[in-house]
């Protein structure tokens, strides 16, 4: 019966055919079955190992081509106490297709030190000077990455001659990846995940890193985060009405700032509300703190003007504008500082009537306790 049936099936007209197509469809599933789950598995390897480990594998995968498989390059992560400070913290870069194809595309994720300029001095434009340093070639990435963050490290980065208290991590979609939907939002998630295991490993303590705090630049931006018009840290504590100001305009000149472990500084110019006279259209402030070791330099680099302070001193007549300085001894955070707060104006009397309460609004935004006024002084 069995050889009966069996002839009556080869020769059939169709049968044979069709069986053989159904197997060959059989085979050719079978084997993209096993090329696809050897291809998931290696994928989700190369996440498991990629930057520490660290990258939200959920977020990530909805960034990469699924159809594709990974490799990663230039992987590397020397953070943590591993002798001498590194350039770069940490590095990976996840690539995939021919390099140069139309499928092609990677992802860069990169945490480097911000290794800040030792100021000349401790004067105000001494200190605002070496922020204004020229960064070294490569510690500048970021400004062409798609999504940025510069970090704080209160505690500092083990390993380096001089305190490190911030890193900047950014990240890149290049090529095929790069078109993919809200990409450079979901690389938020991978950056401050990066972020946050330099700053375990590092012991940097401080405020974990959350998606939200991450930073979106286009991916041809000329201007990097520290060339942008976002108020530094060290002048977020001033607001434009405390001179009868407004909000600067967008192609104003950008505040300066510097925050530092023995000392912060800013200096800003605001345009004036509703100008008096035609020398009345923008009031200038500036702050500075020095604490620790910067205390006994500040007191000598400013000498003469803390000699000449007083209660409440005179502006000299005819002057077109008037600048009012105030010092203050105060315990900010715990540590004994000297504070400097300036009030430039064109009328006398708004710099008087104004400079005490920049002060307080300056010194309270730091916490700062045990408030001493020393005196005034104009400049």
């Amino acid at each position: 019966m069995l050889a009966a049936a069996w002839q009556r099936f080869i020769g059939h007209r169709v049968l044979p055919k069709a069986a053989l197509v159904v197997l060959a469809a059989a085979l050719v599933a079978g084997f993209l079955l096993v090329r696809s789950e050897r291809r998931d598995a290696h994928n989700a390897e190369v996440l498991d190992t990629a930057c520490g480990g660290v990258l939200p594998r959920a977020t990530v995968r909805g960034l990469l081509p699924g159809d594709e498989t990974w490799e990663l390059h230039g992987d590397l992560d020397l953070t943590g106490p591993s002798g001498r400070g590194p350039r770069t913290l940490l590095r990976c870069s996840v690539e995939w297709g021919e390099y140069g194809g139309d499928a092609s595309g990677s992802l860069e994720v990169a945490a480097v030190p911000v290794l800040d300029v030792a100021p000349p001095g401790v004067r105000l434009r001494d200190v605002l000077s070496a922020r204004a340093a020229k960064e070294p070639r490569w510690a500048t990435a970021y400004r062409r990455a798609t999504t940025n963050i510069t970090a704080d490290c209160p505690a500092g980065l083990p390993g380096y001659p001089r305190p490190v208290t911030r890193f900047r991590v950014h990240a890149s979609l290049n090529g095929d990846g790069s078109e993919a939907a809200g990409a450079p939002e979901k690389l938020r998630g991978a950056v401050a995940a990066v972020a946050n295991h330099v700053r375990y490993r590092g012991g940097c303590g401080g405020t974990a890193v959350k998606p939200s705090d991450v930073r979106l630049w286009p991916a041809d931006a000329e201007a990097g985060p520290e060339d942008s018009d976002e108020v530094p840290p060290a002048c977020r504590w001033f607001r434009p009405e405390l001179v009868d100001g407004r909000k600067p305009a967008p192609d104003g000149p950008a505040p300066r700032g510097v925050t530092g472990d023995d000392v912060d500084a800013c200096s800003l110019r605001v345009p004036r509300a509703k100008p008096a006279n035609r020398l009345d259209h923008f009031a200038e402030v500036s702050s500075v703190s020095w604490q620790g070791p910067l205390l006994p330099d500040a007191r000598t680099a400013y000498g003469a003007e803390l000699a000449a302070l007083s209660r409440a001193p005179d502006p000299e007549s005819g002057e077109k504008s008037y600048t009012l300085a105030v010092w203050a001894e105060s315990s900010c955070s715990g540590a004994r500082t000297l504070s400097r707060v300036t009030v430039g104006t064109a009328a006398a009397a708004l710099a008087a009537d104004r400079v005490d309460r920049i002060l307080a609004a300056y010194l309270g935004a730091s916490d700062c306790r045990a408030v001493k006024v020393l005196g005034k002084v104009w400049k």
